[in-house]
């Protein structure tokens, strides 16, 4: 029976006790009979206010139930953004007008947990006779925050070919992009750590050379070690070069694997003065978004492309074998369930910068400078579109998800394959001919880094 039908059958029955009681002893059985049916009546509409907060409550802890999980699938678990996103999906879900009205909200983050409290107000019917006026209900519920650890390599070509028009700024905006999109201003309970390695000719380590190539002696060698270099370049012509704090590849039965620099040096970098060093430098693993935004600011274009070193590098940042790196700079093991590691390879053009004993070798194609400035012997490893793919592959077999990303890529097929054929699969595979397409793509590429922290 209706809150109003129920007024209306009470209404009536009062007027029939009134005429009764003008009949004499018929209107004194219809009072009786009236006075009896009034607890009847308010029982039945306490149950009926009763039924009503019970739908109310179980709506309330289904509202807060889907507002707790979609909070915890955020990438952005800062408490003000948490709160932000429970309270979005509580008044989605709880329909206040049938259910009442949301009051008191508590979302309480935890190191690995979120707990959220709510409570809605809901009006009562005939009980409001009695002087209550209104029901309170409460839901609680507490969830498991989702996500894994991300450590990004962002491995980024600027060498003179990036120098063309706007496409240096072009992918700072896109890198910058992608490390606003990553990086979270809260970075518990899971963090985001991106390493930059920026290359062309070779990759800058600044102060880990001695540590990962081997230290030099002073004067000049005619064989790879001292600080100035003499050699013959193909025309038999001698050449010296000083040693720089570049590094190019390393050779032998570890030049394919992430073995320690105490194992296997890397290889040392003498550059002609015509192709020199690269100003920036690498920069490990970090959650510093300054730092990051800032060495992006500061890139410059410049050099020929040994993209296979640069491949290298992202994959040693990335590499708990490595071992150059301590503190919150140092990976995370291999094969962890709460880590997922990443490497991210841009480039614009042809690989075409080969070494041997730390010059660029006679063998290396065009784009790699004077051919006078080369030595006169051939890189032991082969081609850098070679040594890259061979890279990628042993990345890929130690479970890091790579993608790549071409920007405006030479016309050369070896170039489109190696985009192809590094990364993860072809969906991990872009390319982009604007700067915008260029920002669209690194853009998806963190939505679909970010969606890896929720997914596991």
């Amino acid at each position: 029976m209706s809150v109003a039908r129920l007024r209306a059958h009470l209404l009536r029955l009062f007027r029939s006790c009134r005429a009764s009681h003008r009949a004499g002893e018929r209107g004194a059985v219809a009072i009786v009979l009236a006075l009896a049916f009034v607890p009847a009546a308010l029982a039945v509409g306490a149950a009926l206010d009763y039924a009503r907060a019970a739908t109310a409550r179980s709506a309330l802890r289904a509202a807060v139930d889907a507002a707790a999980l979609a909070a915890a699938r955020e990438t952005d678990q800062s408490p003000a953004n948490l709160r932000a996103v429970v309270e979005r999906y509580l008044r989605a879900n709880f329909q206040s007008e049938l259910h009442g009205t949301l009051g008191a909200l508590e979302v309480q983050p935890g190191t690995t947990t979120l707990t959220v409290r709510a409570r809605a107000s809901v009006p009562t019917s005939l009980m409001r006779l009695g002087g209550l006026e209104r029901m309170e209900v409460a839901a609680e519920t507490e969830v498991v925050l989702s996500g894994v650890n991300l450590e990004v390599a962002l491995v980024l070509d600027v060498t003179g070919s990036m120098a063309q028009g706007t496409k240096l700024p072009d992918l700072k905006a896109a890198a910058t992009d992608l490390v606003n999109i990553l990086i979270r201003d809260v970075a518990s309970p899971f963090y985001t750590k991106i390493s930059l390695v920026p290359y062309s000719m070779g990759v800058n380590v600044g102060m880990l050379a001695n540590t990962v190539r081997g230290s030099v002696s002073p004067g000049e060698c005619t064989s790879p070690g001292c600080e100035y270099f003499k050699f013959r370049n193909p025309y038999n012509e001698w050449r010296s070069f000083r040693i720089s704090t570049c590094v190019s590849e390393r050779i032998g039965p570890h030049a394919y694997t992430d073995a320690p620099p105490s194992v296997a040096p890397v290889g040392r970098n003498y550059p002609a003065p015509s192709n020199p060093c690269l100003s920036s430098q690498l920069l490990p693993l970090t959650t510093n978004k300054a730092q990051l935004l800032a060495a992006i600011a500061g890139l410059s274009a410049s050099g020929s492309t040994a993209g296979h070193v640069g491949v290298a590098w992202g994959w040693y940042t990335l590499s708990p074998n490595f071992g150059v790196w301590t503190g919150s700079s140092r990976p995370g093991p291999y094969g962890r369930e709460d880590t997922q590691k990443i490497l991210v390879l841009m480039t614009d053009g042809e690989y075409n910068s080969s070494y041997c004993n730390g010059v660029i070798a006679r063998n290396s194609t065009t784009g790699s400078g004077d051919p006078r400035n080369h030595i006169n012997c051939d890189a032991p490893n082969g081609h850098s579109f070679d040594q890259a793919q061979r890279l990628c592959t042993a990345i890929k077999q130690n479970g890091i998800i790579v993608f790549t990303v071409g920007f405006q890529i030479v016309d050369d097929p070896r170039a489109r394959a190696l985009m192809s054929s590094c990364a993860t699969s072809p969906q991990h595979a872009y390319t982009a001919e604007t700067g915008a397409q260029l920002r669209q793509a690194f853009q998806q590429i963190a939505n679909r880094i970010s969606n890896l922290r929720i997914s596991r």
